[in-house]
């Protein structure tokens, strides 16, 4: 059976207003700790599975973002899937002989 709470409007109101706050403060939290977090050259180099010479070779051409720490390099995630989604190819669903002189 279920249970009927009745409320006023200005306690309704205080309860969705109560609500949204707390869903906005759990994605605050949770956005700004992925877009602050910094990987290692080693952590760096598993996500793209790349060695990490390979890695370093890849930063040295510019085609992705590293911050600098005295002798460390240090990787933002999000930067790292974005050089991989980069990469991505799709596959044609042509007929190859269409392409063949």
């Amino acid at each position: 059976m279920e249970n009927i709470i009745l409320t006023s409007e200005p306690q309704l109101k205080q309860l969705i207003v109560e609500a949204l706050i707390t869903v906005l403060e759990n994605t605050k939290l949770s956005d700004s700790s992925t877009k602050t977090k910094y990987l290692s050259t080693e952590e760096a180099s598993k996500i793209i599975k790349k060695s990490a010479g390979a890695l370093r070779q890849i930063v040295h051409k510019g085609e992705i973002p590293s911050i600098k720490r005295g002798n460390t390099l240090l990787f933002l995630e999000e930067d790292l899937i974005h050089w991989i989604e980069k990469g991505r190819r799709t596959i044609s669903t042509d007929d190859p002989s269409k392409y063949l002189k």
